[in-house]
């Protein structure tokens, strides 16, 4: 008698993982096509004598996360969020109850971040848009070697999955090699 309602049950499951999986992945589609905007709308407003300097859009940029940020935070708290959630809804008082050393590790990766996204911005003018946007794409590398080596991300995955990460590597290496080439 049970096995019917199972079998209903398990079909529900993979409906409802399937379309998680294809949300998450236009998640992902859609802010891989923003962000490729970036790029080419900062070197244009950089552009000539009435352009942005390097240090103004990066403040620009900062302000654009913080607003942003912000908004995907109010979102989650009110409940009209796409971005999936991973726990549940954290309140401002339990935020601020973490120790000051999880704080700290938070402010100091947006250091690093804004002081690489800073130097990016500084290097386009000696280096030139080009190489100096390949060289800026070099961080997930950067966050992927961090992940496999520092975290063991990849610890007991399937040998597939060790094959896909070093196609990834070879494949972001040559494509940051024909930037720089590109560029010169």
């Amino acid at each position: 008698l049970n096995a019917p309602s199972s079998e209903a049950a398990l079909n529900d499951a993979g409906t409802a993982a399937k379309s998680d999986a294809c949300r998450n992945m236009t998640i992902c589609i859609v802010g891989g096509v923003l962000m490729s905007f970036w790029a080419p709308l900062s070197a244009q407003g950089m552009k000539g004598d009435g352009g942005l300097s390097p240090y103004f859009s990066f403040l620009f940029f900062a302000l654009a996360a913080l607003v942003v940020g912000l908004a995907i935070i109010a979102g989650q708290r009110c409940g009209c969020s796409l971005i999936p959630r991973v726990g549940g809804v954290t309140s401002a008082r339990e935020y601020f109850r973490l120790p000051i050393v999880l704080h700290g590790w938070g402010l100091l990766g947006g250091a690093v971040w804004a002081l690489g996204t800073a130097a990016n911005l500084v290097s386009g003018s000696p280096l030139g848009p080009a190489l100096s946007y390949a060289l800026g794409q070099t961080a997930p590398l950067v966050a992927v070697l961090w992940g496999l080596g520092w975290y063991g991300e990849f610890t007991g995955a399937p040998r597939s999955s060790v094959w896909c990460l070093v196609a990834m590597f070879v494949l972001f290496i040559g494509a940051i090699a024909l930037l720089c080439i590109g560029g010169t």
